[in-house]
C-alpha cells in the first residue's frame, strides 16, 4: 500500500512540474487568439478629390487611383492636361453627390469648411472620406501621409519636395501686411496657412497675434486706423479671380504707408499664400516668399 502511494504521488508531481513549465502560449485558448487577429486596412483604389489640393496630391502619389476632381482654376486651366480625361464633379460647396456616388469611389476628399455637409452625407452611405483644412505646413505634411496611408502609397518624394522648398530661408524680420481682400480689408493672423509661411519665412506678419473676427478662421477685418497704426515695411496683395491687385491701390489710406512709399508692394496669387492648392503652387509661393525677403 505503502509503495501504491508512493508512486500515486510521484505521478501528481511530475505532472504539476511538467504544466508549470509549459509556455503561456501552450495555455492560451486558440479561438481567443484568433478573435483578437486584426482584420487587415482595406487601401482605396477609386478616389475622388472635391479640392485642387486634394486632387494633386493623390494624382503626385497615385495617379491611377484618382478617379475625379473638381472645377476650378488649378483642374481646368493650370493643370488641365493633367486631368482632361477625368470626370468634374463640381467645386467648392456646388458639389453633384449622385455623380459621386455613380462613380462608386472608396475615398472621397473635401474641405472641412466649405463640403462637410456633403462629405457627411456620403459617410452616411457608408462612402469613407477625408475631411481636410490646410492651415500650416505641418498640416500639409500629415494629409500628404495620410493620404499615402489610404492609398498604399510612398509620400517620401513629395515630403522630400517640401524640405527643399523651406530650405536656404535667407535673414529676414521685415514687418509686413497681408491684405487678403478690400472690401472687407482682411489679413490672416497666425492661425492660418499664409500666417504659418510668413513665420516660417521669418517675416514679422503685424497681424499674426490679432484675434481673427471673420466667418474665416484664421483672418480678420481691419479698419483704416489699424492699418495706418501698423505702418509695415512690406504690403503683400492678392490676385485671384475675384480680387484685383489695383484694387487695393485705391483705398484712401493707401498712399500714407511707407511700403507703398517705399515700393515695397509685392503681388501673390491667391492659390499658394492663402491655399496650397497643389505641390507645385507651394513651391511657387515658398520661392517668391525666399526672393522678397532677400529684396
Amino acid at each position: 500500500m505503502n509503495k501504491y502511494l508512493i508512486a500515486v504521488v510521484t505521478a501528481c508531481l511530475v505532472a504539476v512540474n511538467l504544466v508549470g513549465c509549459s509556455s503561456p502560449q501552450n495555455r492560451t485558448n486558440p479561438d481567443k487568439n484568433t478573435s483578437q487577429v486584426q482584420a487587415p486596412v482595406l487601401l482605396a483604389n477609386r478616389v475622388v478629390a472635391l479640392t485642387p489640393l486634394g486632387a494633386d496630391l493623390i494624382y503626385n502619389l497615385d495617379k491611377s487611383k484618382l478617379l475625379a476632381v473638381p472645377v476650378g482654376r488649378y483642374t481646368d486651366v493650370i493643370a488641365k492636361e493633367k486631368f482632361a480625361k477625368l470626370p468634374r464633379i463640381g467645386g467648392r460647396g456646388n458639389i453633384n453627390l449622385e455623380k459621386i456616388v455613380a462613380l462608386k469611389p472608396d475615398l472621397v476628399i473635401g474641405s472641412e469648411t466649405f463640403q462637410s455637409q456633403a462629405l457627411n452625407r456620403l459617410k452616411e452611405l457608408g462612402i469613407n472620406t477625408v475631411a481636410h483644412e490646410t492651415r500650416s505646413w505641418q498640416d500639409l505634411k500629415k494629409l500628404t501621409e495620410d493620404l499615402a496611408t489610404r492609398i498604399g502609397a510612398d509620400p517620401k518624394p513629395i515630403l522630400s519636395k517640401y524640405e527643399s522648398f523651406v530650405s536656404q530661408i535667407p535673414d529676414n524680420g521685415k514687418s509686413v501686411l497681408v491684405l487678403v481682400s478690400t472690401q472687407p480689408t482682411l489679413s490672416p493672423n497666425k492661425n492660418s496657412w499664409s500666417g504659418d509661411l510668413l513665420e516660417k519665412f521669418q517675416y514679422k506678419n503685424v497681424t499674426a497675434d490679432l484675434q481673427a473676427n471673420s466667418r474665416f478662421q484664421g483672418y480678420l477685418t481691419l479698419s483704416q486706423e489699424q492699418i495706418l497704426a501698423t505702418n509695415p515695411e512690406k504690403i503683400f496683395i492678392m490676385e485671384s479671380d475675384n480680387v484685383n491687385p489695383e484694387a487695393f491701390k485705391k483705398l484712401p489710406f493707401w498712399s500714407q504707408l511707407q511700403a507703398t512709399q517705399n515700393n515695397q508692394v509685392y503681388i501673390f496669387h491667391h492659390d499658394g499664400l492663402i491655399s496650397p492648392t497643389s505641390v507645385r503652387t507651394v513651391e511657387e509661393v515658398t520661392n517668391q516668399l525666399r526672393e522678397v525677403a532677400s529684396n
